[in-house]
């Protein structure tokens, strides 16, 4: 029994002196680790989320009125640009009524030039009347004074008379040639009347016009008046020629309608007719895909949709197109999608050069509302995660021991924390997996 009893009590002293060594040992080759200082600062955390390439709008083109469908010059899957042409249509009714319409409208033009041809010829013959009126005055008067001097003969031939230096068969004879110089100026002023037929004075006042005093003036209003009809039959004409322009232009607009054309530039999604079909008014031809302006469409959770609004900026990278731009978030979905519980939200991208397609894999940072302040440890100093759970070793008075933080984020390497530490501890940056907690470490 004191054999045990002293063997026992040797072993305790044994144990006892190596634990001592090895403490002083630890105590005097601390283990270096590299720290960083834990420091809480407000953080507008960008939000990475991955999508594809959609497109932002779609045309649905319809045809503008009926008609066979004569050329078909794309296919599904067609790069078109804004205006180029999709279909030509046939319509032979239309081709029948523009031709008539053609015809109708040569027809009312040559109205229009026998009409101002008939008012030059009336113009000439109104010119010709007052000239033959101005001869007829001229004419009168040369009468009336040859009358004149037949009167004053006749009164001194009548003294001679009656003194008996003529005869009275002269006498006679003289008096028939005075009665017939006055039946003559009779018939000339009666045609002096007829000749003056709307070349008077109160013939411009009837028509409303103020007889000028410039004799040039007056007779244009004179030549005006006297062809007012030709000028009315000019002015029915060309009213018919414009009715016959306005229908033929009617019908020319409808034959441009037998040219189909797309609205924008895009790709021709579907075809829903083929060459030699007959379409009818405001049937859907095709469906273009505007690809000017696409729209890059990415998921979202729902934990994170609180941290985005509409117009925050974003950067959009399609690496398959060598795509990488700054743009704005235009659209955020007002529902989950039921199968995976995410919200869309779409980025608007410029494909003016046509790089990119639909379906291309998009990559997308969007910067969010800041979500107040926050803990920034690199994922290089995380022990070990656990869920939303991050496990750090810190450092106080050169002891290491492990902490447990909630993780609020993640993005681009770094884990955002908002307790479980405190500002001015120091957090091991890499550590090892020989490094314990209670272990003695020296920072460096």
């Amino acid at each position: 029994m004191k054999a045990r009893s002293a063997l026992a009590a040797l072993a305790a002293f044994l144990l006892f002196a190596s634990a001592c060594s090895n403490k002083e040992r630890s105590e005097g080759q601390k283990i270096q680790v590299k720290t960083l200082t834990a420091k809480k600062s407000p953080q507008i955390i960008p939000l990475e989320s991955y999508g594809s390439v959609t497109y932002k709008k779609k045309n649905d083109v319809c045809a503008l009125v009926e008609g066979a469908i004569a050329e078909q010059r794309v296919i599904e899957g067609s790069e078109v640009s804004e205006g180029e042409i999709l279909f030509e249509l046939k319509n032979v009714q239309y081709e029948i009524q523009q031709a008539e319409r053609r015809n109708h409208l040569d027809s009312a033009a040559a109205k229009v030039r026998a009409a101002k041809n008939n008012l030059a010829e009336e113009e000439k013959s109104a010119k010709s009347l007052m000239m033959a009126l101005e001869n007829a005055r001229i004419n009168l008067m040369q009468k009336k004074e040859e009358h004149s001097l037949l009167l004053k003969n006749l009164e001194k031939n009548q003294r001679l008379f009656e003194a008996g230096g003529i005869s009275e068969t002269s006498m006679e004879q003289m008096k028939m040639e005075a009665k017939a110089s006055k039946a003559e100026i009779d018939v000339l002023e009666k045609e002096l009347q007829i000749k003056a037929l709307g070349f008077e004075e109160k013939d411009l006042l009837l028509a409303g016009m103020v007889p000028s005093e410039n004799e040039e003036e007056r007779a244009r209003q004179f030549i005006e008046l006297n062809t007012k009809s030709a000028r009315i039959q000019i002015e029915m004409a060309e009213v018919e020629k414009r009715n016959a322009e306005r229908d033929l232009e009617a019908v020319n607009e409808l034959m441009k309608n037998l040219t189909v054309r797309s609205p924008c530039s895009g790709i021709v999604g579907a075809l829903y007719f083929e060459k030699g079909e007959r379409v009818t008014q405001n049937e859907k031809l095709a469906t273009v895909i505007d690809m000017k302006n696409p729209y890059a469409k990415v998921s979202v959770q729902e934990k994170d949709m609180e941290r985005i609004q509409l117009g925050a900026s974003a950067v959009v990278e399609i690496a398959s197109a060598s795509y990488k731009t700054e743009s704005a978030v235009d659209f955020i979905s007002p529902l989950a999608d039921l199968e995976t519980g995410n919200f869309y939200i779409k980025i608007p991208v410029d494909n003016k050069e046509r790089k990119i397609r639909l379906g291309m894999f998009a990559k997308c940072s969007i910067k969010t509302k800041s979500a107040g302040e926050y803990f920034i440890v690199p994922e290089s100093a995380l022990v070990r995660k656990d869920g939303n759970t991050a496990f750090l070793y810190c450092v106080q008075n050169d002891l290491v021991y492990q902490k447990e933080c909630p993780i609020e984020m993640e993005a681009e390497g770094k884990i955002f924390i908002k307790s479980g530490i405190k500002d001015g501890e120091k957090i091991v940056e890499f550590p090892s997996a020989n490094l314990k907690e209670g272990l003695r470490v020296k920072c460096i």
